[in-house]
């Protein structure tokens, strides 16, 4: 798994498939096949292996807290590989290994006083804001001028249709990306209210 990760992040999501794999472990692609049936078996696992660090993740008893913990820790792992996240953000991360972090936080959530339902809803805002800031952050945001090739760009359109991206660029790009998820992961916290 980790050799396919290197592999990926090295060569982008494109860039895996059984035969390089087994070229860059150094045997035949078919023995590749005696572990995963099949490459989105192997996505799966690699899956799993992605998000091992979520199983380490110590949720609190604060709700707020431990869904912001459980968001900024999966875009963590998506800003240390971002190309295999890109593979897998997309992807239903539904496995046994995968949902034991999903179980627990929902368990802080019940025991905070959410129903179930309550309970699921806001693991959903909070799980999506992360993975889709997180996919968007590895695939380049619309609007980025934290960069100065993207800060290029936005000070090409034309100020008297784009008076603020064309106009305040440098004010712009004071937003780094760390204070815009916290920003963003704040107001989803807050507006979810808590247990009714």
């Amino acid at each position: 798994m980790d050799q396919a990760i290197m592999l990926i992040e090295r060569d982008g999501p494109a860039g895996l498939s059984m035969r390089r794999l087994g070229s860059e472990l150094g045997v035949e692609a078919m023995a590749i096949y005696h572990h995963f049936r099949n490459r989105d078996e192997l996505v799966a696992a690699i899956g799993d292996r992605l998000l091992e660090p979520l199983d380490d993740l110590e949720m609190g008893t604060d709700w707020r807290e431990a869904c912001r913990r459980y968001a900024t820790a999966l875009r963590d792992i998506a800003v240390a590989r971002p190309a295999t996240f890109q593979l897998l953000g997309l992807r239903p991360l539904d496995s046994p290994a995968a949902l034991r972090p999903v179980e627990r936080l929902l368990g802080v959530l019940v025991d905070a006083g959410f129903s179930t339902t309550q309970a699921l809803a806001t693991y959903r805002a909070t799980a999506s804001y992360a993975r889709g800031y997180a996919l968007a952050e590895a695939g380049g945001f619309t609007v980025d001028a934290v960069h100065p090739a993207a800060r290029e760009r936005l000070a090409a359109l034309p100020r008297s249709d784009f008076p603020i991206l064309a106009g305040q660029t440098q004010a712009l790009a004071c937003l780094d990306p760390d204070s815009a998820f916290d920003g963003g992961l704040e107001a989803i916290l807050f507006g979810l209210g808590g247990p009714a």
